[in-house]
């Protein structure tokens, strides 16, 4: 393997793993892929770099690329998933604020499952049903929850791992643990 060919593959492994973080609210699965496949890339061509026959200098300069690397990705990956839930917001406008708008004035609680609308205190017309089922399989989430203090969609989950966004409907401002994207969404 020659010279060039590792430092272009360090430098896609790079590149992958860094540009993976605007999948990461969006599409969890290429978001995924992109961040082992750059960090598998990454590894095989830096040790190549370090073990195999480079003189020196190289190494000590592809080292500092790599430390870079981790430090842009460190300093931009909170921007870059904020992001990704933007891209994620402004692409599916038009869907989110009708379901805001069917959802942000009940009282109670309200989940919508797949195809299943748990509405205990029957808050919600059959019409209003069916627009939600519909408009939660145009938003692809997993799940959308009314609460108390906002209309929770989930994006992704896995085991107890949760991600999704939060439209924020109660007067006062949710804590720490939220970051505001725009307006009243939160993630």
């Amino acid at each position: 393997m020659t010279g060039k060919t590792k430092r272009i593959g360090l430098t896609l492994g790079l590149f992958s793993t860094i540009i993976s973080f605007l999948f990461f609210g969006r599409q969890q699965g290429t978001y995924q892929i992109l961040l082992l496949f750059g960090l598998f890339v990454s590894i095989i061509f830096y040790l190549t770099i370090l073990f195999g026959k480079e003189p020196a200098k190289s190494r000590i300069v592809w080292t500092l690329v790599v430390l870079l690397a981790g430090t842009i990705q460190w300093l931009t990956e909170p921007i870059l998933i904020k992001s990704s839930y933007l891209i994620y917001l402004n692409s599916n406008d038009k869907e989110l604020v009708q379901v805001n708008n069917i959802l942000k004035d009940k009282s109670g609680e309200i989940i919508i499952l797949n195809n299943e609308i748990t509405d205990k205190e029957n808050l919600l017309t059959q019409n209003e049903k069916d627009n939600l089922i519909k408009l939660r399989q145009d938003l692809n989430v997993y799940m959308i929850l009314k609460s108390k203090n906002g209309i929770y969609y989930e994006l992704w989950g896995f085991l107890d791992v949760r991600l999704g966004i939060t439209y924020w409907t109660k007067k006062e401002m949710p804590g720490e643990s939220f970051r505001q994207l725009k307006d009243r969404w939160y993630h």
